[in-house]
């Protein structure tokens, strides 16, 4: 689960706030604030806070247990039950250790800071900075392929061999990004506006879309050899008759989020 739907999530548990728990390991004390923090959940309750990380397949369900799953945590409010599934849960004392600024869905979110921090980083590939928390708090996989595609970047391509501008076209274009799966994802329309993700035909040239394991981390990417080369100054033209708009949309405005600390 990725930062935009872990913001989600602290609006949809708004009807539990100031409400007590009937059961789960925090029963009988009351929800006061929920915080996103890139892909962790935090609820904090009076004496408690749990950190939620759904890793790579969890999910929560309200009033909709999963059929023939055990959730890992169930908590029952006045105004509904949430189920919790594939996560890890853990007990926190202090939120000292958040840096918002890295919270790719935070208002307090700075750009200079991942430019300057990606400046450093020379001989790391795009895919692996991308997924690196410690700096793009909240990207996953879809966000990652999905920037690359946008930007026209080789997953494997260095951040070396990108000019300053390009640097920052990429930060930009991230922080931009994860707005737009917020936006999506609300209106449940996320998955119509993948441009690469999942996709057999490149929607720029037609041609079929790589997907392959890579980087440090060895997570899949989904790229177009021709439209994406490793190599930039290789990149052409579309061909006549293709689709010849760039899918780099940007939203007119961001949405009032709730992730702020």
């Amino acid at each position: 689960m990725e930062g935009p739907s872990i913001v989600i999530a602290t609006e949809e548990f708004k009807p539990f706030l100031n409400t007590r728990t009937k059961t789960g390991p925090v029963k009988g004390q009351k929800l006061v604030r929920t915080r996103s923090w890139g892909k962790h959940f935090i609820l904090e309750f009076e004496k408690t806070m749990l950190r939620i990380h759904f890793l790579m397949f969890g999910s929560y369900r309200i009033d909709n247990p999963r059929e023939n799953r055990t959730p890992k945590m169930v908590l029952t409010f006045p105004k509904g039950t949430v189920y919790f599934y594939s996560c890890a849960i853990k007990e926190i004392e202090t939120l000292e250790n958040y840096d918002w600024s890295v919270d790719t869905m935070s208002p307090k979110w700075s750009t200079p800071k991942a430019v300057r921090t990606l400046k450093k980083l020379p001989n790391e590939m795009v895919c692996d900075v991308l997924m690196n928390q410690d700096i793009f708090a909240g990207v996953g996989n879809i966000i990652k392929n999905e920037v690359q595609f946008r930007q026209r970047l080789h997953p494997e391509t260095k951040l070396d061999q990108l000019t300053d501008k390009q640097i920052k076209a990429l930060v930009a274009d991230t922080r931009a990004y994860c707005l737009l799966f917020y936006k999506w994802k609300k209106a449940n329309v996320l998955k119509r506006n993948w441009q690469i993700m999942r996709k057999r035909k490149c929607p720029l040239c037609g041609g079929p879309v790589t997907k392959k394991h890579t980087g440090k981390l060895q997570r899949i990417s989904h790229w177009c050899r021709r439209d994406q080369p490793l190599n930039r100054s290789l990149i052409r033209s579309p061909r006549p008759g293709k689709q010849t708009k760039h899918p780099r949309s940007r939203p007119r405005e961001s949405p009032a989020l709730t992730a702020a600390p």
